[in-house]
């Protein structure tokens, strides 16, 4: 028996046709840095409507920063739920006041929230600087911690009050070794061990982050596009050849 040849045809224009429709995208960095975000927190809210718990706001080309606490749980206060937006007291030299600052959002007493554990942010990609104003009223020294993407403890800012005037703090990375900054939290000591067991008060405002805008977008290489018409033209190609062939 004599078998007869099978028709490539199919075959060949499948292999062809996926090897040049295959897309291939481009993600494509800013060239230089620029401010991501710079926030007053006077809308009252975040970038989702919420004035409290874990408040979500976006900045330049997809930057995010989420705010919220230490998970400090001492007896001033308590385990805060997140962070909140306010012009109440306490450690708020603002307070009554349009000019609204972000706090803790520990316990309340009366109409005031006790602000007593640190805050904290974290950004959806490494930044370069960050600053924020300690806007509390009372003589505790804070410090502006910087961490890696790992979580690790990377700088920090010399301790300073903000008892006179809102004090500036500023954290860049000549101050991590050069690592860029995935989170930062203003606190009296990194971590949980600060916040509600030390008995003070954080709000901060005028917060602002630099760093180098990530854009991604979905661009098809030239070498694609060219294929896929290649592809075409030699599948028509190919089918008047067999056509002849029958």
């Amino acid at each position: 028996m004599t078998l007869k040849p099978q028709n490539p045809l199919p075959l060949l224009l499948h292999t062809v046709a996926t090897m040049a429709g295959v897309a291939c995208y481009l993600t494509i960095p800013s060239a230089s840095a620029a401010t991501l975000i710079d926030l007053d927190f006077n809308s009252g809210v975040d970038s989702f409507g919420n004035a409290q718990g874990d408040l979500v706001f976006k900045g330049l080309q997809g930057f995010e920063v989420t705010f919220t606490d230490d998970n400090s749980f001492g007896s001033v206060g308590g385990d805060a739920n997140g962070v909140h937006i306010t012009n109440l007291n306490y450690g708020n030299r603002k307070v009554g006041s349009s000019d609204l600052v972000l706090g803790a959002f520990n316990s309340f007493v009366w109409n005031h929230n006790y602000h007593s554990s640190g805050i904290v942010a974290q950004f959806n990609q490494g930044v370069t600087s960050v600053q924020l104003d300690d806007t509390d009223d009372d003589r505790t020294v804070k410090a502006l911690f910087a961490f890696n993407q790992a979580g690790d403890l990377i700088g920090q800012t010399p301790f300073r009050s903000g008892f006179t005037n809102p004090t500036p703090f500023f954290i860049d990375t000549s101050m991590t070794g050069g690592e860029l900054i995935h989170s930062i939290e203003f606190d009296t000591q990194p971590g949980t061990a600060g916040g509600s067991f030390d008995g003070t008060v954080f709000t901060i405002d005028n917060f602002s982050v630099t760093g180098t805008p990530i854009t991604s977008q979905s661009v098809p290489e030239p070498f694609s596009i060219l294929g896929t018409s290649l592809a075409f033209g030699f599948g028509l190609l190919l089918r008047r050849k067999a056509l002849k062939a029958n």
